[in-house]
C-alpha cells in the first residue's frame, strides 16, 4: 500500500506538498509554472440552504482554499482544478439533480453532501455516470462501495468508529451504566446509536434506558420523565441527532437536574451548538468527531488555519471545515497517481493510498471490502460552552456493518 502523507511530510503535487504545507515557502523562491489545458472539474452537489448547510456549507468554503492552493502550485497533472457548484436545498431529489447537472456541464469528480440520506442521489449519480463520487464526512455505513457502486466512497470514519470511540471512552471513565435518546428518522442517527449500543455492551457497560424521539420535536417531556423514574440515574446519557435539536437536548436535560455526562457525535460539533449552548450549559458534553481546530491537532492544522483567515478573514466555525481541504488534496493525489480522472483509474488510486491528514489517518477497503475507511476518531470536551481537544482515539473494538 502505498502511503500518502497529508501531514509533515506531504508528497509533490506539481511541486506542492499534498497538504499544500511543505513547499509554501519554496514556492516564495520559485514560481511554478501556471497550469494550463483543460481544467479538472469538481462538481460540488451540496447542500447550501436548509439544515444541512450548517454541514456542507463549511466544507465547500476550504474545497475553495484548497483549490486555490494548489491551482497556485501548478494544478494537478498540470491541469487547473476547477470547482462547480450546485445547492442541494436539504432535498435528496434535489441533490441528485444538482449531481446530473453538474456532471452534464464537465464533472469529472461528484462531491456528495456529507450524509448518507442526503448525500447518497449525488454518489448514485456518479456511478451512474461512471465517476467516482465522494462525501467529504458521511459516517453512515451504508456510504461505500456495497449499497452505493464501486466508485464511491466517504472520507469519513464510520459510524461504527465514531459511536465505538465514544462508547470506550465511557467506559475507560468508568461509566458503566448509559441511556440513550435517538433520532429515528435518519439512518446516520439510527446507526450512530446502534453501534454505541453494540460497543458499550461488548465492553461490559449496561444500557439502563433506550429512548427514541423524532427529530423537529423540539420537546423531550417524556423521555426526560422517564429518565428520572429510572431506579438509578445512568453515568451516562448518549444522544444522537442532529442540530438544531441536539442543543435542545442539552437544555432540556440540564433544566430536569439530569447533569450527568453528555455524550454526542460528529453533528454536534457545529458552529449553531456552542452558542446555543453557551458557557452555564455547556460543560460536561463530549464529542466523537473528525477532527480539532486547534494546535494540539498538529502543525499542518495550525498552517491551514492561517491560510483560512487570511483568506475568509476569521476562523473556520466547525470541523466540517477540514474535511473540505482533505477532500480535495486527497483527489489531487489520487488524480495524480492515477494519471487520469478515469473513474476505475481514479478509484483504484484511491483504494491503493494510505493518507495522513487534518482529520488523521486513512486508508480504505478495496470495493469488494465496501470502501470500508479505517480512521481514528477525536474526542473533545465541551468546556464553558467551547471545544477542548481530549485525544484522538481509535477504538480496540469495532461492531460490524
Amino acid at each position: 500500500m502505498l502511503r500518502r502523507t497529508f501531514l509533515a511530510q506531504g508528497l509533490a503535487i506539481a511541486g506542492v506538498g499534498v497538504t499544500g504545507f511543505r513547499s509554501l515557502t519554496r514556492a516564495q523562491d520559485a514560481t511554478p509554472a501556471a497550469p494550463e489545458g483543460d481544467p479538472i472539474i469538481i462538481g460540488a452537489a451540496i447542500n447550501q440552504s436548509g439544515w444541512m448547510a450548517a454541514y456542507d456549507l463549511p466544507s465547500l468554503a476550504s474545497m475553495e482554499l484548497a483549490i486555490e492552493q494548489i491551482n497556485a502550485a501548478g494544478g494537478v497533472l498540470g491541469r487547473p482544478l476547477e470547482l462547480l457548484t450546485g445547492d442541494g436545498k436539504t432535498d435528496p431529489a434535489t441533490v441528485g439533480n444538482v449531481a446530473i447537472e453538474l456532471i452534464d456541464k464537465g464533472a469529472d469528480v461528484i462531491i456528495a453532501p456529507n450524509d448518507f440520506d442526503y448525500g447518497a442521489p449525488a454518489s448514485q449519480a456518479a456511478q451512474d455516470a461512471g465517476l467516482v463520487g465522494i462525501s467529504p464526512a458521511a459516517s453512515s455505513p451504508l456510504y461505500g462501495s456495497d449499497a452505493l457502486g464501486d466508485l464511491q466512497f466517504t472520507l469519513s470514519m464510520w459510524n461504527q468508529t465514531m459511536s465505538a470511540a465514544a462508547a470506550q471512552f465511557a467506559i475507560e471513565q468508568g461509566w458503566k451504566t448509559a441511556a440513550m435518546i435517538v433520532d429515528s428518522s435518519t439512518e446516520y442517527t439510527q446507526s450512530l446509536g446502534n453501534y454505541f449500543r453494540e460497543t458499550f455492551e461488548h465492553l461490559g457497560g449496561t444500557i439502563v434506558s433506550d429512548d427514541t424521539y423524532v427529530m423537529g420535536d423540539m420537546q423531550l417531556n417524556a423521555q426526560v420523565q422517564r429518565l428520572k423514574e429510572l431506579p438509578e440515574a445512568p453515568q451516562v446519557i448518549f444522544l444522537s441527532t442532529n442540530m438544531p435539536d441536539y442543543a435542545m437536548m442539552v437544555r432540556e436535560l440540564r433544566a430536569a437536574g439530569l447533569d450527568m455526562p453528555l455524550m454526542g457525535g460528529d453533528a454536534m460539533d457545529t458552529a449553531d451548538f456552542y452558542p446555543a449552548v453557551g458557557p452555564d450549559l455547556g460543560n460536561n458534553i463530549f464529542i466523537s468527531t473528525h477532527g480539532f481546530l486547534g494546535a494540539e491537532s498538529g502543525p499542518a492544522t495550525e498552517e491551514y488555519l492561517k491560510l483560512y483567515e487570511a483568506k475568509f478573514g476569521g476562523p473556520p466555525e466547525t470541523v466540517f471545515a477540514i474535511m473540505g481541504w482533505d477532500v480535495i488534496y486527497m483527489l489531487a493525489d489520487a488524480i495524480t497517481r492515477a494519471g487520469t480522472t478515469d473513474g476505475p483509474a481514479l478509484a483504484k488510486a484511491m483504494e491503493e493510498g494510505s493518507y495522513d491528514m487534518l482529520s488523521g489517518h486513512l486508508t480504505w477497503a478495496d470495493a469488494a471490502g465496501g470502501h470500508a475507511p479505517t480512521k481514528e476518531a477525536f474526542i473533545l470536551e465541551v468546556k464553558n460552552g467551547e471545544p477542548t481537544f481530549v485525544e484522538r482515539l481509535q477504538p480496540d473494538w469495532t461492531p460490524a456493518a
